[in-house]
Formats: C-alpha cells, sequence, structure tokens
C-alpha cells in the first residue's frame, strides 16, 4: 500500500494556475471575435450576411453592404458562383465551389503556368494555409484590367470531392495593410456540413 502525501499549498497553486489559464484562454476566444468585428468597422465593411449553397452544404458570410449576384455555368465543373461588390466597387470578386476533379495543388499550378504564358498575372504565389481545420491555399497576384491595377487574393479550401474559391480583388491603390486580414476573417465564415 502506497501513501500520497500531499502538499496543499503546491496544489493550491496548481488549481490557480489552471484556472487562470481557463479563463486567459476563453478572454482570448472573446477578443479575437471582437477584433476581428472591429477590423470590418475600421475597413467600413459592417456587420456579414450569411449565404447559404444548400445543395452543396455550404454557408457563408459576406459584409451586408456588398452588392452579390448569383450566376449559373453549364458544364458540371462550377457548381455554384455568387458574384459580390463593395458599395464603392474598390472590391470585387465571388464566391465559387467547383467539382473536384483532380488535385487542388496541380490545378493551382496548372493556373500559375497559364497565367505565365498570357502575361496576364505578376508576383503569382501560393501559399498553403488552413481554414478551420481544412487544407487549402491562398494565391496572391497583381493583375491589369481596364487601365487599373488590381491585387488578387485567392482562398482555395478543400472539401471531400469540391473545393470554395473566394477570390477577392482590390484596386492597388485602394489597398490597405488590414484587408488580407479581412479576407482571410471572411473566409473562416465558412462552413460545410
Amino acid at each position: 500500500m502506497k501513501i500520497f502525501i500531499v502538499d496543499r499549498k503546491k496544489m493550491g497553486v496548481i488549481f490557480v494556475v489552471m484556472g487562470l489559464m481557463v479563463v486567459l484562454f476563453s478572454v482570448g476566444i472573446n477578443l479575437d471575435n471582437r477584433i476581428r468585428t472591429t477590423a470590418f468597422i475600421q475597413n467600413n465593411l459592417g456587420a456579414l450576411k450569411e449565404y447559404y449553397a444548400s445543395e452543396h452544404k455550404i454557408t457563408y458570410k459576406l459584409p451586408a453592404k456588398w452588392t452579390t449576384s448569383r450566376e449559373d455555368f453549364a458544364g458540371g465543373e462550377i457548381l455554384y458562383h455568387n458574384n459580390f461588390n463593395s458599395q464603392d466597387n474598390s472590391i470585387h470578386g465571388y464566391v465559387q465551389i467547383w467539382n473536384l476533379q483532380n488535385d487542388l495543388k496541380s490545378f493551382l499550378q496548372n493556373s500559375k503556368v497559364m497565367s505565365e504564358i498570357q502575361n496576364s498575372a505578376e508576383d503569382f504565389k501560393i501559399s498553403d494555409i488552413s481554414i478551420n481545420n481544412n487544407k487549402g491555399y491562398l494565391v496572391t497576384y497583381k493583375t491589369k484590367a481596364a487601365d487599373k491595377t488590381y491585387n488578387a487574393f485567392e482562398y482555395f479550401i478543400k472539401y471531400d470531392n469540391i473545393f470554395v474559391r473566394f477570390s477577392f480583388y482590390v484596386e492597388s491603390d485602394k489597398l490597405n495593410g488590414n484587408m488580407p486580414a479581412v479576407f482571410k476573417a471572411i473566409v473562416e465564415t465558412i462552413k460545410y456540413e
């Protein structure tokens, strides 16, 4: 038979430290949500509106002030497409759901090669990311259209046999340092059931 001797002071300190860790963790989560809200307010984006792609079990949010329009495509490759524009038209883009036929990384590498051949993109970069514990990629580049230069931020998130694409295009002269964080926060609103 073994006898354990417990030092009450040490046990008390252990419980206090564990309690503080729990409090700090919960405060951190709460602050994270407030920081995101602040980022939306600072960029004049306001509240978020939820969108449903119910046939694909996907929900996501976009700023309520942005205008959106759905488009349908034939061929079965693009299953869902929703365009969006900010009020001042400095940010535009779309959300797409693609039928995944090949490896997502290969798809992106092919896109990079095609962009280089067509000279349609500069500073093309592909980075590994994780969005809500799902593997994905962030593609950034600069492109020109209608005598304007745009910075592109495209997020590709893989889910089973589909991938979701969030594409944000910002006029380069209107890009500020907060926008990449805001775009990531928008992408992180995605839910797949």
